[in-house]
């Protein structure tokens, strides 16, 4: 007669054992390659914000832009376009003279625990080829003195840059540049505090 083998209780135990030390080493290294996908995807769907607004600018040949607030829960910003052909104008907007096309909108909209700002620590330097460190972190929007990022008829646009975080360890950058309105995304690597384009 043929013996059946199973398993002791000591086997299933330390098999056990062995599953919940490889799960606990491995859920944290997937919630960050997670929060690394959905910060490098809520910058990217920025980029490609910026760009269909440039493109509708041209088409349409009246300005469109984003104007961003703080309203306390966070960042958003709305759609709008020049209602009177002389340009957007934050005082027109805020009339309704340039009107909201869409929004409020949020990049946590879009990506999951993803909004605009800094992630704790700093300091952090600028983005090149600027030099030195960005000194308010409390502002993610940085166009001049206002919050109103516009693109001209002629694909021209605002300069600016947009600080993008997880909230915990990851920065990125959408960066404008005002003549060519080209639009270049930027990633901080922390270990080394530089910027990787």
């Amino acid at each position: 007669m043929r013996r059946v083998r199973g398993f002791s209780l000591l086997e299933v135990l330390v098999v056990l054992v062995v599953l919940a030390i490889l799960t606990v080493a491995t859920v944290p290294a997937v919630a960050r390659m997670r929060a690394a996908a959905l910060t490098a995807a809520g910058a990217r769907h920025l980029a490609v914000t910026l760009q269909s607004l440039r493109w509708k600018s041209v088409a349409a040949g009246l300005a469109h832009g984003m104007y961003f607030a703080d309203d306390g829960n966070g960042w958003s910003w709305l759609v709008v376009r020049d209602g009177n052909g002389n340009g957007l104008r934050t005082a027109e907007v805020l009339a309704g003279t340039d009107p909201t096309l869409s929004g409020p909108h949020r990049t946590e909209d879009v990506a999951s625990g993803v909004r605009l700002g800094f992630p704790p620590g700093g300091p952090f330097p600028r983005v090149p080829p600027a030099n030195g460190w960005i000194d308010d972190l409390d502002d993610p929007i940085r166009i001049g003195n206002t919050s109103l990022l516009s693109f001209g008829p002629l694909g021209t646009a605002t300069s600016g840059t947009l600080y993008l975080t997880d909230g915990r360890e990851r920065l990125y950058a959408i960066v404008l540049y005002g003549k060519t309105a080209k639009v270049r995304v930027w990633r901080f690597e922390p270990g080394s505090g530089r910027w990787i384009s």
